[in-house]
């Protein structure tokens, strides 16, 4: 029997795959020979990632090497690459490979693939005693990732029966677990997992978790149970053991714990949840604070926690006034400053509104000088928006498009109703000089019902790619007609020389749904396009509307035949490229990041993120970062900078792949930001706190090493003065 015929027939039979638990077979593939050395086969897979080439026959052959590394690596790149079919060469590697590394890379690439057919597999694997702890690890990892990914079309059933398994894997709440062994990893990454999945029947061992004496382990229980705290039944299990949240609140020690944990007692909004949240308040530890005053604006008693909010408040106003005039763009406090009126804002605490008034003119002086305020005051009324002064209502700056966005991200938050947002809409939509950047905002507060199709419609036709990219987006969530089909197939057609690819993919998407001809003609006429990404989406879309085959084969002839029109990723790169990554002497090359805060050392991981490397560096080495902001910055979060165009939309007119890693984002992890799969570029952040939820979805490709202090200090549009290599 053929290896590939061998490993569908395990597919279709369990029995088959039951027996070859007995023993791992010896690898039969014939190994590399001596001219493709290891180096070699790296630069090759390097390569096949880069193009997202899903060669199988080559692939196959790197398999069957007889060096682990290889046959590890290779691994990796089918995860990379994201062929689903390829979950079949995965799958063996993981039954039958003799090292363990091979086998948790294996599971690992699973989870990217993200199809479903292996999830029997994962469970039984996870579930294995005598398995190696690190690919029980990757198998929960990849258990969580796949019922994440297929949520709204996995049975509950099989999602239960995945999370049992998960849970079944978690240790006991008094064993003591080792910091930094096998066991601790094998418990976070299931904790991990238990949060993707987000059912509520895994809070209880989630809750009994926050006892263990093992910090990462409470760290990744509080974690998940702050992700899932808005479900209504995990929120009503958290109410039944509020006691114990508070006890774990008032005595935890770690800073990161404190922090998850307020998100979850945030989410009962209780009196004593509440009183127990304000007592953080006067914690003198900046993300503690932050996450407190989070957490507060889910109280079900304002009244109860607005004294100390506007307290806090106002005395962090007078700290301000003491702050001297230039520094005063790029307060750090002006972070804590701001969550305070986002807070206010949603709690409806009018008393606030001299205060936010005060504030929304800080520091520029001119009203949308900070879009959390803006917000705020929406959510106060329209009243407090616009100003008493009927006729002449409060209107950000003519030329500050950054201010009008901020001014319009609070119009998109009041009544769609209101006869003066409508009023204010139609005033800038008609200013003929407007920025893109702020029309783009605006585009948030103009209504996506179908009377407003038409004005949908002739965005699609608007200079600017993010316009169009928003009008697509728009018509998505209508009902479809002729009319509205008709102006995205037009619209696709006219942007096919985009340099930027945001508007032709929302368009793609936008005929996701759509069952017509010309829907199914535009997405075919998609796969011709030249950018990658566009052949990549419209194939995806294709293949859901496959009509069935009349069996397994036929269905795989057709998934072949797609794949070979969706084609590869021209990147017009020459082998020596890549040979030359791999066979650099710097595994971990440094690089400082000047900021108008001070210094941020980097350690970039070129092993794990070779090209994501390379692409930054190269930028850097070109100043394409000296004098961009760092135009997002949320605390607790993340601080992101990188974007030409200065509101996250921007990019340096290319994409790159994702490289997906094993490497967690930890405090100063850095990472590519992406508006989905293979979407990075030029924007990168950095972590201010651990992110579970960022694992395995972004590229990690670097930590700050040094200048943490300054991370926290940062503000948004503090800017990045350089970027040199150490």
């Amino acid at each position: 029997m053929k290896r590939r015929h061998f490993l569908l027939a395990c597919c279709l039979f369990p029995g088959l795959r039951q027996a070859a638990w007995g023993q791992r077979r010896p690898t039969t593939v014939p190994t590399l020979g001596r001219a493709n050395s290891a180096q070699r086969a790296f630069a090759r897979l390097l390569q096949l990632e880069d193009q997202r080439y899903y060669h199988e026959e080559e692939l196959l052959d790197f398999l069957g090497s007889a060096n682990a590394r290889v046959r590890r690596r290779a691994c990796l790149a089918l995860g990379r690459i994201g062929d689903p079919q390829a979950y079949r060469l995965l799958l063996e590697r993981l039954y039958d490979d003799g090292n363990a590394r091979v086998r948790a890379m294996a599971a690992f690439a699973l989870g990217e693939l993200e199809t479903t057919e292996p999830l029997e597999d994962l469970r039984r694997t996870l579930l294995r005693e005598v398995e190696d702890l690190p690919v029980r690890a990757r198998c929960a990892e990849a258990l969580g990732k796949i019922v994440a990914a297929n949520a709204k079309t996995l049975d509950a059933d099989t999602a239960q029966s995945m999370l049992a398994a998960v849970l079944a894997s978690l240790p006991k709440p008094t064993d003591d677990v080792p910091a930094n062994g096998e066991r601790e990893a094998l418990a976070a990454l299931c904790l991990t997992a238990a949060m993707r999945m987000r059912q509520a029947a895994s809070a209880p061992t989630l809750i009994k978790l926050l006892a263990s004496p093992n910090a990462s382990i409470r760290f990744h229980a509080a974690n998940a149970l702050a992700r899932l705290s808005d479900l209504p039944e995990a929120g009503r299990t958290l109410a039944g053991a509020q006691e114990k949240l508070l006890t774990h609140f008032r005595e935890e020690g770690e800073v990161v714990i404190r922090v998850a944990l307020a998100r979850a007692l945030g989410a009962l909004g209780s009196a004593e949840a509440t009183d127990s949240l304000l007592q953080g308040l006067v914690s003198d530890v900046a993300a503690i604070r932050i996450a407190v005053i989070r957490a507060l604006a889910n109280a079900r008693s304002p009244e109860q926690a607005a004294p100390a909010l506007l307290a806090r408040l106002k005395d962090n106003l007078g700290r301000y006034a003491e702050v001297p005039a230039a520094e005063r763009p790029t307060w750090a406090g002006l972070l804590e400053t701001l969550t305070l009126a986002e807070t206010l804002g949603r709690l409806k605490v009018l008393a606030a509104q001299p205060l936010l008034e005060t504030l929304r003119t800080l520091p520029t002086g001119r009203v949308g000088a900070n879009p959390e305020v803006e917000v705020a005051l929406a959510r106060l009324g329209a009243d407090a928006f616009f100003g008493a002064d009927l006729e002449k209502p409060a209107l950000p700056p003519t030329d500050d498009w950054r201010a009008q966005a901020s001014y319009f991200a609070g119009l998109a938050a009041l009544p769609p109703d209101d006869a003066r947002r409508g009023q204010v809409v139609e005033r800038f939509l008609a200013q003929a000089d407007l920025d893109p950047r702020a029309r783009t905002a605006l585009l948030a507060a103009v209504p996506k019902t179908p009377e407003r199709a038409t004005f949908w419609a002739a965005e699609l036709r608007y200079p600017d790619v993010m316009a169009r990219a928003a009008a697509a987006t728009a018509l998505a969530a209508l009902p479809v007609t002729d009319a509205g089909r008709a102006a995205l197939i037009a619209a696709l057609q006219a942007a096919r020389d985009d340099a930027q690819n945001d508007a032709k993919l929302a368009i793609v998407n936008a005929l996701a749904d759509d069952p017509s001809a010309e829907a199914q003609a535009a997405l075919e006429a998609a796969l011709r396009d030249a950018d990658w990404l566009v052949r990549k989406q419209a194939g995806d879309l294709l293949r859901r509307r496959l009509p069935p085959a009349p069996d397994a084969d036929g269905r795989l002839a057709q998934l072949a035949e797609l794949r070979r029109r969706v084609g590869i990723c021209r990147v017009n790169r020459v082998e020596a490229f890549y040979s030359r990554l791999v066979r650099q002497p710097a595994r971990h090359p440094r690089a400082i990041v000047t900021t108008t805060k001070g210094d941020l050392t980097l350690e970039l991981f070129s092993e794990d993120a070779p090209l994501t490397v390379e692409n930054f560096l190269a930028l850097a080495e070109r100043g394409f970062f000296d004098g961009l902001t760092f135009h997002r910055v949320v605390p607790n979060f993340v601080a992101q900078g990188g974007d030409p165009r200065g509101d996250g939309d921007g990019g340096p007119g290319y994409q790159i792949r994702c490289e997906i890693n094993e490497r967690p984002f930890l405090r100063g992890s850095v990472g590519m930001a992406l508006s989905g799969k293979d979407t990075g570029g030029s924007q990168w952040f950095i972590c201010h706190l651990p992110q579970p939820h960022l694992d395995g979805g972004y590229t990690c490709f670097g930590q700050a090493i040094e200048g943490l202090d300054v991370l926290d200090r940062l503000a948004r549009q503090d800017l990045i003065l350089e970027i040199r290599l150490a």
